[in-house]
């Protein structure tokens, strides 16, 4: 059995304006600055009331913690739900509230200002969801040490996967338990590892985690799910093999590591690569034999897909050898003339399966060339993030495009050519809401899949954006949006089409959507 809930995670900024880089700071300037403000007096006051959210109904005994210009004071609410301090630091605090039960609440809107107390703040908490259950064998015996893990529904890069976000082996009785869990929609899985050559086949509830949503429960907030699991034994199979190309006599480090969602979940057992020989006891399933050598700055690895069946799998060959370099240049298609794009910025292959693994990024002293080393075969996206006015107008890896898609790198791939330009244009504009009135959120703009995300405080600006025709939206939370998919866009969203011309600033009006959680 198994069950499922979705978070959105928030979406990735693609191109326009990022987030500002502090480097380090002088000592004596960090100490400074991590400095809270001294309060002026020791008089104020505040007090309020703590609610569930779900009930309106008062929560006794909860924790109020006010940490008012490093001057800590707490309390806790009486039957009423009612509490007061008094006698804090005056000065800008932020309370924190906390129960047995309920999800943690962390509110900053308490400015504490000598003779005007703050009067009846009300805070509510949410309470928790569980999960718990047990965890049986086909004779009905609990399984003590059976993994049991939640996957959460979140978004990442517009779609919607799934993440490991709790979960844990069971106890003696076979019994577990997975407290503060969010609303939302969540898989359950459990799997066992291997015992005298068996292995428990993972099980998840409602539906496999490649299912998807369709797979998914929903779970709202304040819920006691019961899942129980009954788990179905398989003889391991064997994987078996050598490793070759490494120094003599030295031994190396290998893994098969299951390839999905679900590869912090199966278990496996045995191949440690002494004497270049492995052998892996896995339930049946597709895998990535990981193989990584390191000696005085030298680095040899391997990476070798396998699908496991029924049957054991003999005489592997895992050849070890240094990781390859793909070269590539920077080229600036400049209207006005400038060569500021020619410096070192932000840019990396990210690679879309976790056992790839990442290369290096180098570049050359002329700031036009660079070259990623100790690659390995894979899918991969590219980042990339030049400095202002430049944009990525192009970008392809002998010929094929990365800026739209994933791509595919081999050993003799390569090279790759990135060509800057500085003729981009902004969007700026004004967000309000359903009343007319200024509106906080998050701005996403569109254009040939590929998305620009600002977080809005009512007025916004996108800058250096590729000359072109976008969809622009504004959501009171722009986490919660699936840009990547068409048919939620076309289900829940409502954007307004924008024309960027080179130089130019399109100006635009916003009415913020609420995001269907």
């Amino acid at each position: 059995m198994k069950l499922a809930v979705f978070f959105l995670a928030a979406c990735p900024l693609a191109f326009g304006q990022g987030q500002p880089f502090f480097g380090q700071q002088p000592a004596a300037m960090r100490q400074q600055i991590n400095q809270p403000p001294q309060p002026a007096s020791f008089d104020c006051a505040i007090d309020g009331s703590v609610v569930n959210s779900q009930t309106g109904e008062p929560i006794a005994r909860a924790h109020i913690t006010l940490n008012s210009a490093g001057s800590p004071a707490s309390t806790s609410t009486d039957s009423s739900g009612r509490w007061s301090l008094s006698n804090v630091a005056c000065a800008p605090a932020p309370v924190m509230v906390t129960r047995t039960g309920f999800l943690q609440q962390s509110r900053r809107a308490a400015n504490l200002v000598s003779g005007s107390p703050v009067h009846d703040m009300k805070i509510e908490l949410t309470p928790q969801s569980v999960f718990y259950g047990k965890v049986l064998d086909e004779q009905g015996d609990p399984v003590m040490g059976a993994e049991v893990a939640v996957f959460v529904a979140r978004i990442a890069e517009g779609r919607v996967t799934f993440q490991r976000n709790f979960g844990g082996p069971t106890n003696d009785l076979g019994e577990y338990r997975v407290p503060n869990v969010t609303r939302g929609k969540y898989i359950v899985c459990s799997s066992d590892r291997l015992r005298d050559d068996l292995v428990g086949v993972q099980t998840c509830y409602p539906g496999p985690i490649e299912g998807g949503t369709a797979s998914a429960m929903e779970v709202p907030a304040g819920r006691e799910i019961k899942v129980d699991f009954t788990l179905r034994q398989m003889p391991a199979v064997h994987v078996r093999g050598t490793v070759t190309g490494l120094p003599e006599g030295k031994n190396i480090g290998i893994n098969l590591v299951p390839r999905g969602p679900t590869s912090n979940l199966v278990n496996t057992a045995g191949g440690n690569g002494r004497d270049g020989k492995f052998d892996f006891r896995v339930p049946a399933g597709s895998y990535m034999i990981s193989a990584d050598y390191f000696e005085a700055g030298k680095h040899l690895l391997a990476r070798v897909p396998i699908d496991v069946g029924a049957t054991d799998i003999d005489n592997v060959t895992v050849a070890v050898d240094s990781g390859f370099n793909i070269t590539g240049q920077v080229r600036i298609d400049s209207q006005s003339r400038q060569t500021g794009g020619r410096q070192q910025f932000g840019m990396n292959l990210r690679p879309t399966e976790p056992t790839t693994g990442v290369g290096q990024l180098k570049w050359d002293t002329d700031h036009a060339s660079f070259a990623f080393n100790d690659m390995s075969p894979g899918a991969y996206r590219l980042d990339a993030f030049p400095p202002g006015p430049f944009y990525v107008k192009s970008a392809t890896l002998a010929g094929q495009d990365m800026l739209n898609s994933e791509f595919s790198v081999a050993q003799s791939a390569g090279p790759i050519e990135i060509v800057l330009a500085d003729d981009g244009g902004s969007i700026e504009g004004d967000v309000v809401d359903a009343d007319g009135q200024p509106a906080m959120g998050g701005i996403i703009a569109l254009r040939n899949g590929r998305a620009a995300v600002f977080q809005s405080s009512g007025h916004f600006k996108l800058q250096n954006l590729a000359p072109g025709d976008y969809a622009v939206y504004a959501w009171d939370d722009a986490s919660q949006v699936q840009y990547a998919d068409q048919d939620w866009m076309r289900r829940y969203a409502s954007g307004t089409a924008v024309t960027v011309s080179a130089g130019q600033n399109a100006q635009v009006k916003l009415t913020q959507q609420k995001a269907p959680q």
